[in-house]
């Protein structure tokens, strides 16, 4: 029996894309015409998914320049501030705080519409995580990073609120910050029990890690509130999860990455089955779940699809 399967957010833009929001920015397309590309993208990373029986699918996040500022720009109380180099030569905008922090409108629950109504298949709605967000922004305003994470957590809420209410019955929370201070842990906590609250019994909810510490903090890390929890796995030894893997509850789904989305190079599907083995030692075969180590925009667009590709293919 094949493994379950998803991806955890993003793909690579394709070239036309990236020319369009360029042009957007320089004024010499309207906000239409960006969208007209963005569906044109999305439809394209559904039917791959589609194509490959990828189990829960993303949309790709075309409309994202990067998940955190995307999100943010769009509230009241945030500026934009100069461009931060993220890893790489990879930069993006960081989130200013000016005040107040407020939804003005909901950021995604029409793009998850649009792709629901396109896929054949269940799509997960992606959000980022209100630790993340605070840890990704500049403050001006609050008095603590306790403040900013816990006014992040009640936008989070409201909008993961509002998918459910809309269908969604499979929601993501990136947190790729978990565990970076390993004395706010705690603070990450309470805000995701902030958000999952209202979420309970409605919709399944999971936790993206990333390549956070799991050797000093896996256990912490494995009792954070959620159905389900996504980790990074290919990039580096898969015993580092070991401490992680023990302390998962028994009711918790785990998604592990198989594919090295830092790493250009394209597995073989042996690679991965090798790797699936593995991960099979930690955690029990009716609760895993096989997934990329990350999201895949830092990736060429046929290096991307031909990983998920061999993941597909390996699982069976």
């Amino acid at each position: 029996m094949a493994l379950l399967t998803s991806s955890i957010g993003s793909f690579p833009k394709p070239k036309a894309l990236q020319e369009a929001r360029r042009r957007f920015a320089d004024g010499e397309i309207d906000v239409s015409a960006l969208r007209r590309l963005e569906d044109e993208a999305t439809r394209s990373v559904l039917e791959f998914q589609d194509e490959l029986g990828i189990n829960l699918l993303v949309d790709g996040e075309m409309d994202r320049a990067d998940p955190i500022t995307t999100f943010a720009e769009r509230l009241a109380g945030v500026e934009m501030n100069g461009w931060v180099r993220v890893y790489g030569d990879r930069y993006v905008r960081r989130p200013k705080i000016t005040g107040p922090l407020s939804r003005t409108a909901s950021t995604t629950v029409d793009r998850w519409r649009f792709a629901r109504d396109t896929a054949r298949g269940a799509v997960k709605a992606v959000l980022p995580g209100p630790y993340s967000l605070m840890d990704g922004s500049f403050d001006e305003h609050y008095d603590s990073r306790r403040e900013v994470c816990l006014a992040f957590a009640e936008i989070v809420r409201d909008e993961a609120v509002e998918l459910a209410a809309a269908g969604a019955s499979e929601i993501q929370l990136d947190e790729p910050a978990a565990g970076a201070r390993p004395a706010e842990l705690p603070l990450m906590r309470e805000a995701l029990e902030r958000v999952m609250q209202p979420l309970r019994g409605r919709t399944r909810v999971w936790l993206y890690l990333g390549y956070a510490d799991f050797e000093s903090t896996g256990a912490e890390l494995a009792q954070l509130p959620a159905n389900g929890l996504l980790v990074a796995g290919a990039h580096a030894a898969y015993d580092r999860l070991a401490a992680f893997a023990r302390a998962i509850p028994e009711d918790r789904f785990v998604g592990i990455g198989v594919i090295d989305v830092l790493d250009p190079r394209i597995e073989t599907e042996d690679e991965i089955r090798e790797r699936l083995a593995t991960v099979r030692r930690l955690v029990p075969r009716d609760r895993l779940w096989a997934v990329p180590d990350g999201g895949m925009r830092a990736l060429r667009p046929d290096t991307a699809r031909a990983k998920l590709a061999a993941m597909a293919a390996a699982t069976k």
